[in-house]
């Protein structure tokens, strides 16, 4: 892990600890296809229900579509195959709830490079 040299602040406009950061390949697939992106790691100390974030910038460079209300997230790899990747929403509904309950912390946020 890198030093990082900078602060981030949270959802309420808080300063959150950094701890360092890591560029590593990230392969996102379905059952049939796949695409590689490096991905930079920041990890950092925060309350979240969250265990990663996968912000705007890898969202971009993974060339994705996005469906918050359907859990999906839909792109091309570089053969041009379409992939989508789906979210049992029950499952993520009960995870979300038990989530709120606990006090927990989380440690990555990503950023692409």
């Amino acid at each position: 892990m890198h030093s990082f040299n900078g602060v981030l602040v949270n959802f309420s406009e808080d300063p959150v600890e950094v701890r360092g950061y890591a560029d590593l390949q990230t392969t996102f697939s379905d059952e049939s296809a796949t695409k590689t992106i490096i991905v930079r790691y920041i990890v950092v100390k925060a309350p979240s229900s969250y265990n990663l974030l996968l912000g705007q910038p890898s969202l971009n460079f993974l060339e994705a579509i996005v469906s918050i209300t359907h859990l999906k997230v839909k792109f091309l790899t570089n053969e041009g195959e379409g992939v989508t990747l789906r979210v049992d929403q029950a499952i993520a509904r009960k995870c979300y709830k038990y989530s709120l309950k606990m006090h927990r912390y989380t440690y990555v946020i990503s950023l692409v490079i």
